[in-house]
Order: structure tokens, then sequence, then C-alpha cells
């Protein structure tokens, strides 16, 4: 008896370490989910067969696949979508960015909604409002309207991966079938853009950029249909306690993290654009409105009784700092290299849209590959020493392209560049992810991965926004012409993503992350002082 009494209060003690501050509630459930963890190879008996297991992840996988496989697609049109408005330089650059700005500004209104009304009713929704404003933005004959219709597709973009993650972070315990049901999760991401890739090719070249967006409407109707009827349901709706979750929602917090992010882009992206550009009088008036409105978020944050982003989540363990080291990958590879990367071989090296899908494609396919790694290993190798590898690839594959010259053979330096963006970019994701989930308590970790999907979303509008001003500026000193011309600001942009990724690379040598999918946390492993006082008084009080 005196045993197992020893063994509540150690395994309280570690419960601690994971969540300080929580009632005895929220404790006693970190015990259960504890516990669990001695059949957490088991298959969870929410599927009725391992085949209905498999069906339901990869539907949910579709959820990140939304975003890049739409991103994908539009980036091989880049150079058509730019054609058919007459637009170009910054300007062409809302075509993605629109979509980022949406999908990241909102991410964590629609993880707190997600938590309130149901995440499976949330990915059922955002399938089919991403397949209504894909097929609207099909006909729409100018760029502001149809960059409007991206911007009300991201809405999706932020509503299902928060709650496609959250349903498998709810369903499965730690363990290597975590990894693996995550490591398909985040395969998504790379799965989608080779899909985006191969439609926006074929689109492009033999049909129209148009039936890009249409193709994407039919595709995400069926998903729909698929997730509607065989993933898990839902618990019963109480519309009372509904009501009363939503009601306590921050929808100011939203409002001004939404208003001042957009903003701040906004503004990077004009000074680019524009002929005096920083000297703009509104290009400064704008900036410092967005910074001050997202300054005034945080301050909200600290003090509202139900925000949007409580900031203790960021003082877990390695949690700010694995984040920011997320986004400087991320700026790097969606907001700087995929962008691009279609320019460059259909503007410079004059490839058809179909040669580009040809030559984007090793992307894809590495991704997967790097994936099932991932799913191999992260129970094996430290999450720090993954984190490393993947700024060291985002790093090389940012020089390799800023030193590429014009009319070098693809295999040279072009192969190897786009093959180590994506080891970075798909390691990066799967450390961060399950560092996310096995950090905060099950309670938050739609809210926590609402978090992480906003700092990827944010980061490739940042990205996008920053890098389009500093290639015009180089464009603007440039003294040559033609494709030279352009080269000289293509280079200009990879070399700020070298400098961005360089940035997260030393930050990783800071990150203690170590092997993940173990019974035990990383915070558990950490150094046991919390006081007697606490274990005699699980609230603190």
């Amino acid at each position: 008896m005196e045993n197992n009494d020893s063994h509540e209060q150690s395994l309280l003690k570690k419960i601690y370490l994971r969540f300080p501050g929580y009632n005895v509630e929220s404790v006693g459930q970190a015990v259960t989910e504890y516990r669990k963890n001695e059949i957490s190879e088991e298959r969870p008996p929410v599927f009725r067969s391992t085949i209905h297991e498999i069906v339901v992840i990869v539907l949910l996988t579709f959820a990140p696949a939304l975003s890049s496989s739409s991103s994908g697609a539009m980036q091989i049109a880049i150079p058509k979508i730019g054609q058919s408005f007459e637009i170009s330089g910054g300007r062409l650059t809302w075509t993605i960015s629109a979509f980022s700005i949406s999908s990241g500004s909102f991410v964590l209104l629609f993880a707190s909604i997600s938590d309130a009304i149901g995440r499976k009713r949330m990915v059922l929704a955002a399938y089919v409002w991403f397949a209504v404003w894909s097929l609207i933005s099909g006909f729409m004959q100018n760029d502001i309207v149809f960059n409007i219709c991206r911007a009300l597709q991201g809405l999706s973009g932020a509503c299902s991966p928060p709650a496609a993650v959250g349903i498998l972070g709810a369903t499965y315990v730690a363990g290597k079938r975590k990894n693996r049901a995550l490591a398909t999760f985040a395969a998504g991401a790379p799965l989608g853009f080779i899909i985006g890739i191969v439609v926006g090719g074929i689109c492009s070249e033999f049909i129209g950029w148009r039936a890009i967006p249409f193709f994407s409407s039919i595709e995400y109707l069926c998903f729909a249909v698929l997730v509607w009827v065989l993933v898990p349901r839902d618990a019963p709706l109480d519309l009372k306690r509904t009501r009363s979750i939503l009601s306590k929602i921050d929808y100011f917090g939203a409002f001004l993290a939404t208003s001042g992010l957009l903003l701040f882009v906004f503004a990077l992206t004009q000074s680019g654009s524009l002929e005096d550009g920083w000297r703009t009088p509104y290009v400064i008036a704008l900036l410092i409105a967005g910074v001050l409105l997202f300054t005034s978020f945080l301050f909200w944050e600290s003090k509202a009784k139900k925000p949007l982003m409580p900031l203790h989540i960021w003082k877990f363990p390695y949690f700010a700092l694995c984040m920011m080291i997320a986004a400087t990958g991320y700026m790097s590879f969606t907001g700087v290299l995929n962008y691009y990367l279609p320019l460059y071989f259909q503007n410079i090296r004059n490839a058809s849209a179909i040669l580009t899908t040809a030559y984007m494609a090793p992307q894809a396919i590495c991704g997967v590959l790097v994936n099932v790694i991932a799913a191999l290993t992260l129970h094996i190798i430290p999450g720090q020493i993954l984190m490393i590898i993947a700024m060291v690839s985002f790093t090389a594959s940012a020089i390799l392209w800023a030193l590429q010259p014009i009319f070098l053979i693809y295999w040279a330096m072009a192969f190897p560049a786009i093959c180590l963006s994506v080891v970075g970019a798909d390691l990066v994701y799967n450390v961060s992810n399950m560092h996310t989930l096995n950090t905060v308590p099950p309670a938050s970790q739609s809210t926590a991965a609402g978090i992480f999907n906003t700092i990827i979303q944010l980061s490739t509008a940042v990205g996008l926004a920053a890098s389009a001003s500093i290639s015009e500026a180089a464009m603007r000193k440039s003294d040559k012409t033609g494709v030279y011309l352009q080269h000289d600001s293509f280079k200009a942009a990879f070399w700020f993503a070298t400098g961005v990724s360089s940035t997260g690379l030393i930050g990783s040598f800071f990150l203690k992350i170590g092997t993940q999918g173990h019974k035990h946390t990383n915070a558990t492993d950490e150094k046991d002082d919390t006081p007697d006082s606490v274990l005699a008084d699980p609230q603190g009080s």
C-alpha cells in the first residue's frame, strides 16, 4: 500500500512539472491520460478497424494539404495569373499572401471555436467553405476581387489543421502509434503540394489557370462527404453550453491581431512596389499602426478573462524558441523559396508550366520520404538534432539558389536545393508539432496547434512581403537588363532567405528537445524540484 502511495505521489509530481497550476480535476485527467500510455500501441476504440483508422487519418491529412495544394497550384500558375490580370511584383504576391494572412490571422479564433462546437464539425465546414469559394474565385476577372476570394478560402486553412490535429491529439496517447499518425498527418503538406503543382502545371499548360480552383472545389466537396460519413462523431451539441462558450471567445483580440497583421504585411508589400518605397508617408503610417495594433493585442491577451492566445502557453519548456525557429524556417521556405522557384524556371529559364512542375516534383517526393523517416526516428533521434538538420538544410538550399548561375544545368544546384528545402520543412513541422502536443495539457492542444499553424501562415505572409520589397529594391539598383535584371532581384530574395534561416539555425543549438513519443514527455524529464507543499495541495492554494 505504501508503495502505491509513493507511486501516486511520484506520478503527481511529474504531472505538475508538465501541467503547473492546474486544478484537481485537470490533474486527475492528466493522471488518467498518463496511465493510458500503458496501452498506447493499441488501436483507439473509436475506430472499427485498422482500415477505418487509416482512412480517417488520410482524410484528416488533407487538412494541412488544403493550404499547400492551393499555394502549390497557384505558385506554378503565378506567371499565367500575372499575365491574365496584367500585374507583377509585390501586387502579384497577394495571390499567395492573401490566403496566408487570412489563414494565419484566424487560426487561433477557429481553434477556440472548434473546441466549442466540435472538431469534426469544423473540419467538415472548412472543406465545404473552401470548395465554395474556390468555385467562385474561378470566375473572377479582377485581381483585387480574386484576392478577396483567396482570403476567404484562407479561412478554411485556419479552420481545418488545428481541428484535425486536435482530433488526432485527443484520440491517441503518446507512443509510436501516435508518432506514425502525426507523421502521416504532417505528410499532408508535401502531399498537398505535389497535388497542387501537378494540377497547376497541367491546368496552366493545357486548359487554363482558371481550371485550378474548379478542380479544388470538386476535390474538397468529395472529401467533405467522406469526412461526414467516416470520421468519428463529435459529442452531441449542447446548445446552451455552446452559446456560453462562444459568448466568451475573445473576438476583440481576434480583431486586434487580424487588423494589426494585415496592416503590417500590406505596408511591407507596398514598400517594395512603390517608387518612393519607405519614403511614402502612408507606408510608414500603416507599418506603425500595424505594430501598435499587434502590441495592443498582446497587452489585451494578458488581461482578457478568456484570451484567444493564452500567454502562459509560451512559458512551457522551449515552446517559444521552437516556434521562433519554425517561423524562420517557413519564412525562408514558403515565404521565399517556393514563391520564386516557379518564377525562376518560367521567367528566367523559359520553362513551360508542365516542365516547371517536373522540376519541382522531387520536392514533394522527398517530403513524403522525410515524413516516413521522421515517423520511424522521432522516438530514437532527439528533436534538437532533427531541428539542427532541418535548419542546416534550409540554409544550404537558400545559399545554393543565391549562388546559382542563370544557365547552370538543373541537376548541379537546383535539384539538391529543391530537395534540401523540403527536408528542412518537414523535419521542422514534425518536431514542432510533436513538441507542441507533448508540451501543453490536452485541454489546450487545439489552441497550441492553432498557435503553431498561425506561426507558419504568418511567417509565409511576412516572408513574401519582405522578399518582394527586397527583390524590387534590388531590381531598381541593378544596371542590368532582361533576364539578368530579374536574376539579380531573385538573388537578393534568396540571400534574404539565407539570413533568415541562418538565424533559426543558431537558435536550434539552444533548443533542448529530446526524443518524442515515449511514455514520459520531455517535460517530465526535467529536474524534479516541485515543493512538497504543492504535492500536498494540488491546487497550490
